[in-house]
C-alpha cells in the first residue's frame, strides 16, 4: 500500500496543491475499496479478513436456523437495514414471517401483547466493528425492540485469519429459553410498577442518557432538544392511554424511541443498535430494583437525575454508532 507524501514549498511548508506529490510505501496495510465506485472504505491490516455482507447475511440465516430449527431460511426476512451511504458498515434485522415463534405477555384486564424474536447481524468493511450477531425481542403490534445486556445471546468474530464458518451457534442454543423467561419476568415487573404520566419523560431521558444541551445560548441545539422532549411527551401520552400509567408503558416509550429514533435525536450521534442496547440495559436494571419492597420511584428519580449530571457522553459525538 502507498500513501501520499504532501508537497512542500521552498520553506519546507506543506503546499495546498497535490501536484508533484510523491508516494511512499506503507507496510503491513491494505485498502478496502468499493468495487462499484472505487472509493476507499478503510485502511486495515494486511492480515485483515474481509467478510462480505453476503457472507454475513448467510451466517445470520444459519443463526436463525440453529436457534429456531423448526424454521427455514425462506421464512426469515430482513425488516430493518441501517448503514451509511458509504457502505462502510451495516446492520440488518431478520424477523420470522409468521406467528409461529410468537409468545404472549398478558397485562391484567387487557388483550395479550404478542412478542417475537429477531436476529441482528452487524458487519463492517473498515475494521470499525466486529462481525456480530445478537438475538433480541420486539413487540409485534408496533415493532419496538430491544437488545438485552445480561444473559444475552451474542456472537462476535474478529476479521482475521479463520473462516467465518467457524462460528459455532449451537453452544448457546440452551440460553434462548432462559433469555425468553427473563424477558417475560421483566414485562411482568414493569406492569406491576405504577408510574404517573408526568414522570414518563424523566424516566425516558434517564434510560436513554438524554441530557439537555450544556449551553443554553446554543439556540439551534436548544430547539432540537425542545422538539425531542415534545416528541417524548406525545409518545408518553399515547402509551399511557393504551397501557396505563405504569413502567410497562414507559418501557414502550423507550423502545419506541430506540427502534424509531426521531430526527431531533440526531445530534446524539447514536444508531438504532446503541439506543436498543440502552433500552435493554435500563429494563434489566430497573426491574431488579422495582421488585424490591423498599422501592420508591421518587428516590429512583433522584438517583437517575444524579446519573445524568455526571454523564458527559450524550452531548459529544459517539463514535460507536452501533
Amino acid at each position: 500500500m502507498y500513501y501520499f507524501l504532501p508537497p512542500r514549498d521552498q520553506n519546507d511548508r506543506p503546499r495546498d496543491s497535490l501536484f508533484g506529490t510523491s508516494l511512499r510505501p506503507l507496510e503491513n496495510k491494505q485498502v478496502i475499496l468499493n468495487a462499484n465506485t472505487w472509493q476507499p472504505l478503510g485502511v486495515v491490516s494486511d492480515k485483515y479478513r474481509l467478510i462480505t455482507n453476503e457472507e454475513a447475511l448467510d451466517m445470520a440465516h444459519k443463526c436463525c436456523e440453529t436457534f429456531f430449527p423448526e424454521t427455514n431460511k425462506a421464512e426469515w426476512r430482513p425488516t430493518k437495514i441501517d448503514g451509511p451511504s458509504t457502505g462502510r458498515h451495516c446492520c440488518v434485522d431478520l424477523c420470522h414471517n409468521s406467528e409461529a415463534l410468537d409468545f404472549s405477555f398478558v397485562p391484567p384486564n387487557q388483550r395479550p401483547d404478542a412478542f417475537g424474536p429477531f436476529v441482528r447481524v452487524i458487519n463492517s468493511y473498515n475494521g470499525l466493528y466486529l462481525l456480530s450477531f445478537f438475538i433480541g425481542f420486539y413487540r409485534k403490534v408496533c415493532a419496538n425492540g430491544m437488545i438485552a445486556r445480561t444473559s444475552e445471546i451474542e456472537f462476535k468474530f474478529i476479521h482475521r485469519g479463520k473462516s467465518v464458518s467457524g462460528i459455532n451457534f449451537k453452544n448457546s442454543v440452551h440460553k434462548l429459553k432462559t433469555l425468553k423467561k427473563s424477558f417475560e419476568n421483566f414485562l411482568g415487573a414493569l406492569k406491576d410498577c405504577q408510574a404517573p404520566l408526568y414522570h414518563f419523560p424523566t424516566l425516558v431521558n434517564g434510560a436513554l442518557l438524554l441530557k439537555a444541551p450544556a449551553d443554553p445560548e446554543d439556540i439551534p441545539l436548544k430547539n432540537k432538544w425542545d422538539k425531542l422532549q415534545q416528541n417524548i411527551s406525545d409518545t408518553s401520552a399515547r402509551y399511557a392511554e393504551e397501557l396505563g400509567e405504569n413502567a410497562y408503558a414507559v418501557f414502550n416509550v423507550i423502545t419506541d424511541f430506540a427502534s424509531n429514533p426521531p430526527e431531533s435525536s440526531a445530534y446524539f450521534r447514536r444508531a438504532r443498535h446503541s439506543w436498543q442496547r440502552l433500552a435493554g440495559s435500563w429494563v434489566e436494571s430497573f426491574t431488579s430494583l422495582c421488585v424490591e419492597p423498599s422501592f420508591s420511584l421518587d428516590n429512583y428519580l433522584v438517583t437517575l437525575d444524579k446519573k445524568l449530571k455526571v454523564t458527559e457522553e450524550t452531548n459529544n459525538p459517539d463514535p460507536h454508532l452501533f
